[in-house]
């Protein structure tokens, strides 16, 4: 197990949450220009029909005057309310007049007309055509200018009119571009007369995209994703902090107890040897004089003394290899990773990879989990240690692995090893190898691991460093 890419998870972090912002405003900025798009359509179709119904208007009212002037005469009071007038004109009892010639099959239109009951068209070409009467009554109309520029709105796009089968394109957008949704509407005129098919299309292109909306967006979740990773990373580091001052207080008491330990060792043979020496004394001195003084004083000096030695026995008894630690079944994988994440900013400030291997996933070894942390701490701690000044790359690996009803646990380096003098003496109490050393930590974890019925070997490895082994009994399952 390497130890997590925080920088890259915070990075996949602002990507999505940046992808889900982003995704949000284009959506957001599609409806809104979608809205734009068949608000402009919507306006542009109905001035179109008003005008084409204000065609038919005019025709009915020159149908309805008894004597109407000369169509020469009156174009030019008409133009200028409607500017796609081109010619005007109808069939008298003397024949046509107009300010044009007659178009052709206008007797058919006529026709038509009266048969519908409404005006109908002649086209003449993709632009213009002749909106006959039933009347006779005609006007010829180019629908270039039936609408001016400055009143078809921009986010219409392209706007064209089908006169004929060739569309007229009332307003023509910029280059449309190649990628990008299609934004589409078709309605005809809502006028019998003039039925032509409106159609407004218009492609949301990347310079219609909301760029800048976009990267604010960017910019605010990688702050977000900053703050937040920020304070995670101070919720670690108080974490940490909490889990060292911890391992420092039980390394501190049990280093203290393997010293009361070595302390009670030391000091029972002699306070043995005083107790057998005030016996002999007070076998000896008989005289009559000062026998019963010495002998008081002698077995006053004597109680005490086996006193001392049951005070000293009790606590050998509290502290030492005898005494049985609670055991429960264990999570291999919750201490491996309690323990990188205990000595995550020592490994990375001195370049050292730290991995971790279970090869026996489904196994339970049976221990005192603080007493396990703490060994397995003082291990890599001894390893980070032996990496100290090693050139080239630095590797501390933990495996675990079952094998006859044991448990190991193997922390492993690639430093420069262990001496072979000092070999078998590294679980010894005060023996050290480092100048600032006290010689207690190895002794602690052996005396730990005695207490779980554990047991705590170190060796060299054949290609280099050094490896320590925790054995703890697996849990037996019915």
């Amino acid at each position: 197990m390497t130890i997590p890419p925080i920088r890259w998870r915070s990075v996949g972090a602002w990507l999505l949450l940046s992808l889900a912002g982003i995704a949000v405003l284009a959506r957001q900025d599609y409806l809104s220009q979608r809205d734009r798009f068949l608000q402009g359509a919507s306006i542009a179709h109905r001035m179109l029909s008003q005008k084409a119904v204000q065609h038919e208007a005019v025709l009915d009212t020159l149908a309805a005057l008894s004597h109407p002037p000369a169509p020469e005469r009156l174009l030019p009071s008409l133009q200028p309310a409607l500017a796609e007038l081109l010619a005007l004109g109808w069939r008298s009892p003397q024949g046509w007049q107009g300010s044009q010639a007659a178009p052709a099959g206008l007797d058919g239109a006529v026709a038509r007309a009266a048969a519908s009951g409404h005006a109908v068209t002649l086209p003449l070409d993709a632009s213009r055509y002749w909106l006959v009467a039933p009347s006779s009554w005609s006007m010829l109309i180019d629908a270039r200018h039936m609408l001016a520029p400055t009143e078809i709105s921009a986010d219409t796009g392209t706007l064209t009119l089908a006169v004929q089968a060739d569309a007229l394109v009332l307003r023509s957008a910029p280059a449309a571009a190649a990628v990008g949704p299609l934004l589409s509407i078709g309605k005809p005129l809502g006028v019998a007369s003039q039925p032509f098919l409106m159609q407004a299309t218009r492609r949301l292109g990347p310079a219609d995209w909301p760029w800048l909306a976009w990267a604010a967006w960017a910019i605010a979740s990688a702050l977000l994703v900053g703050a937040i990773r920020y304070g995670q990373n101070s919720r670690r580091q108080a974490r940490r902090q909490a889990e060292q001052a911890r391992m420092a207080a039980l390394t501190r008491l049990s280093t203290l107890g393997e010293m009361a330990a070595g302390i009670a060792h030391e000091l029972n043979q002699p306070l043995t040897a005083i107790l057998a020496q005030t016996r002999a004394a007070e076998r000896l001195l008989d005289d009559p004089d000062e026998a019963p003084a010495v002998r008081q004083a002698l077995d006053a000096s004597a109680q005490q003394a086996r006193r001392a030695a049951d005070i000293i026995e009790r606590l050998r008894a509290l502290v030492g290899p005898g005494a049985v630690a609670a055991r429960q079944p264990l999570a291999p994988d919750t201490l491996a990773s309690n323990l990188a994440f205990l000595c995550e900013p020592e490994l990375a400030r001195r370049h050292i990879a730290f991995e971790w291997t279970n090869a026996a996933p489904a196994a339970r070894p049976m221990g005192d989990p603080v007493a396990v942390e703490q060994i397995l701490h003082n291990l890599v701690q001894n390893a980070i240690a032996a990496l100290d000044g090693h050139a080239g790359p630095r590797r501390i690996r933990l495996r675990g692995e079952a094998d006859a009803g044991r448990y190991r646990f193997s922390v492993s380096d690639n430093g420069p090893g262990i001496a072979a003098a000092d070999l078998p003496h590294l679980f010894e109490p005060f023996y050290t190898t480092r100048s600032a050393g006290m010689g207690l930590g190895l002794a602690l974890c052996e005396t730990l691991a005695g207490s779980m019925d554990g047991q705590v070997a170190a060796r060299n490895r054949p290609e280099g460093g050094a490896c320590f082994t925790l054995s703890l009994p697996l849990e037996t399952r019915p």
